[in-house]
Formats: structure tokens, C-alpha cells, sequence
């Protein structure tokens, strides 16, 4: 998490949802009928392929403890140290429904459930509802097929499809009044309480990023996008920003808190460029054909690799200044000088990822031009091992 020392205090959730499978793991393919019944309420059906003995989903702290209700005679849900578990008794099983009341809180370092938006909607987080299934002691990744139903007069929007995995993880639909307009080659919905500094700077430096990348890597996007923005708590304390770009699935979704989100500060300016252009650079990492962020690969090279491009974006369009840059880039110095180096917390993976990528002497565009195509090539995902084999060839 990320902490902004200026005026107000700040925080970030930039969490990178990881991809739901193993490439080796056989998949089962699942119906998911998500359907909203009342304002509050929603109901999940699963239908399996085969059956199973148990549907394993990644634990999101108290969510499904406290909001989920399994509605399928003799079934439950148990939690365990990393997953909750819904089973009938070790019998197998076809189908499974389940009841889950909208969630205002959140884990951190994790997507939010649900958002709420000002118009009245609400956008759910499919990947909340996707995970694994066993077939006695068999573990299998779902292959989710999503059948998404409204209330009576509510628009639906369904996020993109994972094209790097299909059946994979999903990012949010949005369930309301709005629809959804083009920006660019984005589609974006924003929260009707969103301040005008807000969805000016949203808008402005996505727009001016992506031009960015887009020339420098040689790359046009390979993903339909889609852009979400939500207005939540502008009761509690400073300003914070949680969600970020969900992989692989073709979104970017941010819930913005707090009461100086309705002030238009350069500082508070500043520090949402730096994380709109982050996020656009995970977009960017993920224009390949094959390849890209796999289950085991270091986060500390999406993470850090987003940081230094996001930089390089920010004074190459001059949406940040040369002192903003070296600011930026002495403070994640400092915090990686704490921490010794290491890349094993939350904070290493940023500020000391950012560091190794400064000290490896290749600038950011043809180093992460060389590992695109390395990636592509070869449908290895990005790591250590190619980085090395790029800087030595350079």
C-alpha cells in the first residue's frame, strides 16, 4: 500500500488480481448465472460440466462468512485457512446456488466486492465468484461462462472477456441506470459524484498515456477496455483510491473515498496521474498476443516495470514536471533503502522494483519493447531470466 506524505493522508490499492489458474491445471468448464432479485440481494447459480465434490473459492476475509448464504439443500460453506468451501458432505454435486447481500466493506489488498455508484447502481467483482472445483482429490480451475440478469428496467454492463485465458478471471459488472461512453478506445462509466478535477484528470491522462505508449511500445491495445470509476464514503478522512487494473480481463476499475476527494489540490492531481498512468502501463504490459504475467512470475516485475513506465510516460508527456519525477523517484528510494532491498512485501514490490529497473542501465521503452516481444514470441511469461537475457544482449 501506498502511503502519499503530502497534506492529506492518501492511500492506494494498486492489488493485480492474480490469473485463477496454473497453465498445466485441467479446467471444468462452470455456467455462472449471477442475477440481481432485489436491491440488496443477488443470487448465484452454478452449473458444472461434471460433478464435483466441493467448489473452492480464493477466502476474501469476511465477505462470504458474513453475506453469502448457500440456498442448495444439504449443502454448506466452511472456511479454511485459504479458501471457503462449499460442499454437500462429500457427495458429488452438478449444481450449486448460492444468496449474497451487497458488501460495503473490503480486505485489504484485495478488489472490493461491490461499489456502489451515485445514479443508484452497483458493480460486482466476478472474480469474487470464481476459483477452483474438486473432483474427489482432484483440483480443477473453473472455465467460467457468465449469464449476468438485472432488476426490471436496469442496464447491464458486462466486463470484457479474459482474452489472455478465456474462462479466467472477470472484472466487474456494472448493474443500473448508466451506460457506458467511448473515450478514446476506452469505455467508461463514471460515477455521476465524481468532482470535475477528478474525472478531468482520469480522462486527460489516460487519454495522454495510452497515445504514449501506444508510440513508444508499438503496440496497439490487444483488449477491449473498460473504465470504471465509483464515488463511495466522502464522510471519512483524507483521500484514498482502492482497486486497479484487473489482468488479463481488460479493465480498470477505481472506488474513490474520502472527504478530499472534492478538492482540486495539484497534489491530490499529481498523485492520481501517477496512478492512472501506472495502471495504463499494466494495460500496455498485457499487449501481446500470448505470454505476459504468468502465476509464479515475481510481481515486483509488473509492478515495479508499471512504475518506471508510468514515470517515463508522466515527463515524456509532460504531464509531470522533472522534479516531480526525480521527487517520486528519491522517495521510493528511500522507502526501498528500509526495507534492505527486498522485494518479498507489499511495499518492496513497488518502490524496490522500481529501483532494480533503474539500475539495470537499459532505458524503460526498449527494455519492456524487447520483453513484449520476448513474451509474445516464446508465450513464456515475463521474468527475471529474460530480463537478464535482454540486458546482456543490449
Amino acid at each position: 500500500m501506498h502511503r502519499f506524505l503530502g497534506f492529506c493522508a492518501a492511500f492506494l490499492m494498486l492489488s493485480v488480481a492474480p490469473l485463477l489458474h496454473a497453465e498445466e491445471r485441467p479446467e471444468l468448464a462452470v455456467a455462472v448465472d449471477l442475477r440481481h432479485v432485489a436491491q440488496d440481494l443477488w443470487r448465484v447459480d452454478y452449473r458444472f460440466a461434471q460433478a464435483v465434490t466441493a467448489v473452492k473459492l480464493p477466502s476474501i476475509g469476511e465477505f462470504r462468512n458474513k453475506e453469502w448464504k448457500v440456498l442448495t439443500p444439504g449443502m454448506d460453506m466452511k472456511s479454511r485457512a485459504d479458501f471457503d468451501v462449499i460442499a454437500s458432505k462429500g457427495k458429488p454435486f452438478k449444481t450449486a446456488s448460492v444468496q449474497i447481500r451487497t458488501f460495503d466493506g473490503w480486505s485489504p489488498k484485495e478488489y472490493v466486492s461491490f461499489n456502489r455508484f451515485g445514479d443508484g447502481g452497483t458493480s460486482v467483482y466476478l472474480g469474487h465468484l470464481q476459483g477452483d472445483v474438486e473432483q474427489g482429490g482432484k483440483t480443477l480451475s473453473m472455465h467460467t461462462d457468465f449469464k449476468l440478469s438485472g432488476l426490471a428496467q436496469e442496464n447491464v454492463i458486462a466486463p470484457p472477456t479474459n482474452r489472455l485465458h478465456p474462462g479466467g478471471v472477470r472484472g466487474y459488472a456494472y448493474f443500473g441506470p448508466a451506460q457506458a461512453v467511448l473515450a478514446g478506445a476506452a469505455k467508461v462509466l463514471i460515477d455521476p459524484r465524481t468532482p470535475q478535477w477528478l474525472r478531468e484528470t482520469i480522462l486527460d491522462v489516460g487519454a495522454k498515456t495510452s497515445a504514449y505508449y501506444e508510440k513508444a511500445y508499438q503496440r496497439q491495445l490487444k483488449d477491449e477496455l473498460l473504465i470504471m470509476v465509483s464515488i463511495g464514503n466522502v464522510e471519512s478522512s483524507g483521500f484514498s483510491i482502492k482497486g486497479g487494473t484487473i489482468m488479463g480481463a481488460g479493465q480498470v476499475s477505481y472506488r474513490v473515498e474520502g472527504k478530499q476527494v472534492l478538492i482540486d489540490h495539484p497534489k491530490l492531481r499529481e498523485y492520481v496521474s501517477k496512478n492512472v498512468a501506472h495502471e495504463m502501463a499494466h494495460i500496455w504490459q498485457l499487449a501481446v498476443s500470448r505470454g505476459a504475467i504468468g502465476d509464479a512470475q515475481d510481481p515486483w516485475i509488473h509492478e515495479g516495470g508499471a512504475e518506471a513506465m508510468a514515470l517515463d510516460a508522466l515527463a515524456q508527456t509532460g504531464l509531470f514536471s522533472e522534479e516531480s519525477v526525480q521527487a517520486y523517484r528519491a522517495k521510493q528510494a528511500a522507502t526501498c533503502e528500509k526495507l534492505g532491498g527486498a522485494v518479498d512485501t507489499y511495499d518492496g514490490i513497488y518502490a524496490c522494483g522500481l529501483m532494480r529497473f533503474d539500475k539495470l542501465g537499459v532505458g524503460i521503452v526498449p527494455l519492456w519493447r524487447s520483453m513484449m516481444a520476448a513474451t509474445e514470441a516464446s508465450g513464456a511469461a515475463y521474468s527475471q531470466q529474460m530480463i537478464d537475457t535482454i540486458v546482456s544482449a543490449k
